[in-house]
C-alpha cells in the first residue's frame, strides 16, 4: 500500500506561479551518525539488484500563469510554462525517488564527479537534483544574462553569489543531508530548484516520461518514498531480491 505524507504550509514566494514549496523531508535513516564514526558499507555486486519504476499523475494537472522572462534581453523573449508540475502523457516528470528505510547502516563514499547545475533560458537545469554529502556540486551559466544563486538552506549553511556569463563555474560541497532545498536566482525570481543532499547513493529523479531506477542494491526490504514539490511524499514498501529487479511505481493526483 502506498501512504501519502503532505507538508506543511509553503513559503509565501510567487505563489501564483511556482506553487507550493516544500519544507525540508525527513532525513533518511542512515543518516543519525556522523561519517567519521560509521563503518563504510560495503555492496556486493554479484547479489545486488534494482528498482525500477514509473511515477504516474491521474487527473487534470493544474494550470500556472506563463512565465514572463522579457524584462531581460538574456533571458527568453516569449512566455515560458511554469515547471512547477510537469505531467507528459500522464507521467510525471521531476520526482525525487529514494531509499528512505532499510540501508545498511554505515558510511557511503561520495562520488568524486560533481553534480551539475546549468542556468539555460534563464531557468535552472535540472529543476529537481540529487546529491550526496561532501560531493563537489558545480554551478554553469550557459546564459548570456547575469545570474545570481541563492540556496536557501536549513541544514547547511546559506550562500548567495552572483554570476556572468563570462565567469567561472561556482563550485560549492553540502556538509549535512537535507531535503529539496530551494535554490533561486535574486535577479530572477521565477528561476527555483530543488537539490536533495542525501548520505548514500540510492536515489533518482524522473525523467520527462516518468520513469527513475536505483541500481546496485544489497538485498532488502526498504521504504522507496517520491517526492514532488507541489503534492510532497509518497511511500511504499519494496523487496529487493538478490540480483532482482524489482518494480514498483507511484501515483500522485491534483
Amino acid at each position: 500500500m502506498i501512504k501519502s505524507s503532505f507538508l506543511f504550509p509553503p513559503l509565501i514566494f510567487l505563489a501564483a506561479i511556482l506553487g507550493c514549496s516544500q519544507r525540508s523531508q525527513p532525513i533518511p535513516d542512515n543518516a543519525s551518525l556522523s561519517d567519521s564514526k560509521k563503518p563504510s558499507v560495503s555492496v556486493n555486486p554479484a547479489t545486488a539488484g534494482a528498482i525500477t519504476g514509473v511515477v504516474d499523475f491521474k487527473g487534470t494537472p493544474p494550470k500556472f500563469p506563463m512565465l514572463d522572462m522579457t524584462a531581460d534581453p538574456g533571458c527568453p523573449a516569449k512566455p515560458q510554462p511554469a515547471e512547477t508540475v510537469v505531467v507528459n502523457h500522464g507521467k510525471l516528470a521531476n520526482v525525487l525517488v529514494y531509499v528512505k528505510e532499510g540501508l545498511p547502516q554505515g558510511a557511503f563514499a561520495p562520488p568524486s564527479e560533481p553534480e551539475v547545475l546549468d542556468q539555460k533560458g534563464c531557468r535552472y537545469s535540472p529543476r529537481v537534483m540529487g546529491i550526496m554529502v561532501g560531493q563537489p556540486f558545480k554551478i554553469l551559466n550557459s546564459d548570456t544574462a547575469d545570474h545570481n544563486i541563492h540556496d536557501m538552506a536549513r541544514n547547511n549553511p546559506q550562500w548567495n553569489e552572483s554570476q556572468l556569463p563570462t565567469d567561472k563555474p561556482i563550485v560549492k560541497t553540502f556538509t549535512s543531508p537535507e531535503m529539496m532545498l530551494p535554490l533561486q536566482c535574486n535577479q530572477h525570481p521565477w528561476m527555483r530548484a530543488y537539490v536533495n543532499v542525501m548520505t548514500n547513493p540510492y536515489y533518482a529523479v524522473t525523467a520527462e516520461d516518468g520513469t527513475f531506477q536505483i541500481k546496485n542494491l544489497p538485498p532488502g526490504d526498504y521504504t522507496l518514498a517520491a517526492v514532488q514539490e507541489k503534492y510532497g511524499e509518497k511511500t511504499v514498501q519494496v523487496k529487493v531480491a538478490p540480483k532482482e529487479t524489482a518494480k514498483t511505481d507511484f501515483v500522485f493526483t491534483p
